[in-house]
């Protein structure tokens, strides 16, 4: 084998567990029953935020934390404790549904350090649909 042969094939081995350590790494989601069984992985958890309880911001005490009550897809309800340097998440209330990344904690607080939101849609499918 020619030496760029043998670099080429390196680079492809390379390419190809990136890859597949990538996908391994996109965790799918578990509900906060799973979590509780992982405390020390990182985990996904998809849900929607409990309108029901109100969502605790302070930023004169902490201006990184915000926590509030999520409901995960088996109905579960727990406390979530959001840290993150931008404070507490524009729309956070009008959101449709949640995905928060971190660790359940001792306490029983699911500890994120990561939240996405997904926003009702400002089209409604009536107003689109073909008569």
């Amino acid at each position: 084998m020619k030496k760029t042969e043998i670099i080429l094939a390196v680079i492809i081995a390379l390419v190809a567990g990136i890859i597949i350590m990538t996908f391994n790494a996109s965790n799918e989601s578990v509900t906060f029953a799973e979590s509780a069984q992982q405390t020390d992985k990182k985990v996904k958890i998809v849900g929607s935020l409990d309108k029901t309880q109100m969502v605790e911001y302070n930023p004169t005490k902490n201006p990184n934390r915000t926590a509030f009550y999520v409901i995960d897809k088996n109905g579960q309800k727990c406390q979530v404790e959001l840290i993150q340097k931008d404070g507490k998440p524009m729309g956070l209330e009008q959101s449709e549904s949640l995905t928060i990344e971190g660790k359940m904690g001792s306490d029983n607080i699911f500890h994120a350090d990561y939240m996405l939101m997904k926003c009702p849609s400002k089209y409604n499918e009536q107003q689109h649909s073909l008569k």
